[in-house]
């Protein structure tokens, strides 16, 4: 289950049968060398203080020995602490600075770019939600709720790619596979405890509301770390 993920009111959009909420990347182990740069490692942060439920402990990875650790924080609580994120920036850039440390592309990544978090179902599971910029499919999400035809069933997908065969499956935007069908949106997944599938069927105007909104958040605090960074190096 992930009910222990979710933040409370008002730091995740709830809505009949789901939950989403903005997420930024805190940054709490940076790639880099220890024992003396002799060995891969990871440098911690030291994240400022913040309310137990409006945080939990997001990915950690490892390639080569190094280490990366993020803790994910509710953008809704930063944007309205921004202190936090500028306690935050501080420590981080004492960091970035550190001679050891070797940022990487994931590491880079996570501190510009947050995310969004979906759960749904009777035990709130998490359901990957493929949301972003750069590749267009934030927008081809909305896009997709608000005006998709309501007398049919739309693959809530991303567009083929050229020279794709009409045998081969889209990408879906949510889950294992997504449609959207009339009002509501039927996500296919697998739940966290559970070895068989199930689907969910979402209000689709809801879904897009919540997802505009916590979107937004998670732009207005990626935007001002970015900012804060820039004018700190």
């Amino acid at each position: 289950m992930s009910e222990q993920e979710l933040f409370p009111a008002p730091y995740s959009e709830r809505g009949e049968g789901f939950a989403v909420q903005a997420v930024t990347h805190w940054l709490r182990t940076a790639p880099g060398r220890v024992m003396f740069g002799l060995r891969a490692g990871g440098l911690p942060v030291a994240l400022p203080d913040r309310p137990a439920t409006v945080s939990h402990r997001g990915v950690e990875a490892r390639v080569n020995g190094h280490i990366t650790a993020i803790e994910d924080v509710s953008s809704v609580w930063l944007r309205e602490h921004p202190e936090a994120t500028t306690r935050y920036v501080d420590a981080l850039r004492r960091v970035l600075m550190d001679k050891r440390t070797r940022l990487d592309g994931y590491a880079t990544q996570a501190i510009f770019v947050g995310s969004v978090e979906l759960y749904a179902g009777s035990a709130m599971d998490s359901i990957d939600i493929e949301l972003d910029d750069d590749d267009g499919s934030y927008a081809r999400a909305i896009d997709l709720l608000r005006r998709a035809p309501h007398d049919g069933r739309t693959a809530f997908a991303m567009p083929p790619e050229p020279g794709t065969g009409s045998f081969e499956d889209p990408i879906f935007l949510a889950g294992d596979q997504a449609w959207i069908d009339g009002r509501r949106v039927l996500i296919e997944y697998m739940p966290d405890e559970g070895s068989r599938a199930e689907t969910v069927a979402l209000d689709r105007e809801a879904l897009a509301d919540a997802l505009e909104r916590a979107w937004s958040a998670m732009c207005d605090v990626s935007e001002r770390i970015r900012a804060e960074l820039g004018r700190l190096v």
